[in-house]
C-alpha cells in the first residue's frame, strides 16, 4: 500500500510541476507523445490474447480474427461518421468502464469481491474521474463536443453528479471489507488528480491517467497473462510483437487525419475519434481476458 502511495505522489507531483513550469502547447505535445506511444502499444497485443483465449491456432483462424479485428474498428469510424454526438458518448460510457475495471483489477482482492460491488466501483471510479477531467478543463472539452454536435456541459450539473458518486464510490469502499484499507489511498489518488486537472491541459492531465494509471498497468496484466510471467524477457516479446500493430495505427491515424472530414485545424476530435475506434474491440479482449483469470 506504502508504495503504492508512494508512486503516485511521485507522479503527480512530476506532472503537476511540469504543468507549472511548461505553456499549454508543450504540455499537450508530452500528453500526445505519451498517447501515442505507450497508450497505442498498451492495445497493440489484442489479438495475442484473443490467441491465448481461443481453443484454434490455426493459420486461417488467426487471419480471420485479424480482420474482425479490424473490421469492428472501421464499423467505430462509420459509427462516427453517421452518428458522431451518439458515437461520443458511447466511447465515453465504455471509458467509464474500462478505466475503472482495470484500476480495480490493479487490486488483486477485488477479484473477490461480488458482482454488485465490483461493478458499483468500477462505474463509480470511471465517473469521478471523467467529471473531474470534464469540469477542470470544461471550455476544452464543449469545444470537442460542439465538434461531435453535443449540447455544453454545465459546471452545476457536473458538481452534482461528482458530489453524488464520490459519495456512492467511498460508502462502498467503507462498506466492503476488502476494499476499506484502499480508502485513504483513493481519496489522495481524486484529490492530487483533481489538482492536477486544475493547473494541466485536457490532453496532459489525461494522458498521465491512461499511460501511468491504466496502459502500464494493463501490459502488466497483458505480459503476464500472454506469456506467463512479468519480467524482462516476456516485456520485451511483447514490445517486439507490438510493433507490427504499432506502426499500421500510426499510418493509419496519419492516413484517418489527412482524408477526415473533421476539422484538421483541431486535433483533438481527431485523436478522440481514432481512440474511440481502437477502444470498442480493446475493452471486449481485455475484459474476456480478466474473465479467464479467474
Amino acid at each position: 500500500m506504502t508504495k503504492i502511495i508512494i508512486l503516485r505522489i511521485a507522479v503527480f507531483t512530476i506532472f503537476l510541476t511540469l504543468s507549472y513550469l511548461l505553456s499549454a502547447n508543450y504540455q499537450d505535445m508530452i500528453g500526445f507523445a505519451l498517447v501515442l506511444s505507450v497508450g497505442l502499444i498498451h492495445g497493440a497485443n489484442d489479438l495475442l490474447i484473443i490467441k491465448k483465449n481461443s481453443k484454434s491456432i490455426s493459420n486461417f483462424s488467426q487471419f480471420r480474427t485479424f480482420f474482425a479485428y479490424l473490421g469492428v474498428v472501421f464499423v467505430g469510424l462509420i459509427f462516427f461518421y453517421l452518428f458522431p454526438s451518439f458515437a461520443l458518448v458511447a466511447f465515453i460510457i465504455v471509458s467509464i468502464y474500462h478505466f475503472g475495471e482495470q484500476h480495480l483489477e490493479a487490486i488483486p482482492i477485488t477479484r473477490s469481491l461480488k458482482n454488485n460491488y465490483r461493478f458499483i466501483s468500477i462505474v463509480s471510479h470511471g465517473i469521478i474521474l471523467f467529471t473531474i477531467i470534464f469540469m477542470n478543463n470544461i471550455d476544452t472539452v464543449n469545444n470537442v463536443f460542439l465538434s461531435f454536435k453535443i449540447n455544453f456541459l454545465n459546471s452545476s450539473t457536473l458538481n452534482i453528479i461528482l458530489i453524488t458518486v464520490s459519495i456512492v464510490y467511498i460508502s462502498t469502499l467503507v462498506i466492503n471489507k476488502y476494499l476499506t484499507s484502499f480508502i485513504f489511498s483513493e481519496i489522495l489518488f481524486f484529490v492530487l488528480f483533481y489538482f492536477l486537472s486544475l493547473s494541466s491541459t485536457l490532453i496532459l492531465c489525461f494522458s498521465v491517467y491512461f499511460i501511468f494509471f491504466h496502459s502500464i498497468l494493463s501490459i502488466k496484466d497483458q505480459v503476464k497473462y500472454i506469456y506467463g510471467s512479468n519480467n524482462s524477457n516476456s516485456l520485451n516479446i511483447y514490445l517486439l510483437n507490438s510493433m507490427p500493430y504499432f506502426i499500421l495505427a500510426i499510418i493509419f491515424l496519419i492516413l484517418f487525419y489527412n482524408y477526415t472530414e473533421i476539422d484538421n485545424s483541431d486535433l483533438l476530435p481527431i485523436i478522440f475519434t481514432f481512440l474511440a475506434a481502437i477502444t470498442f474491440p480493446h475493452v471486449i479482449v481485455i475484459e474476456k481476458m480478466y474473465r479467464s483469470m479467474k
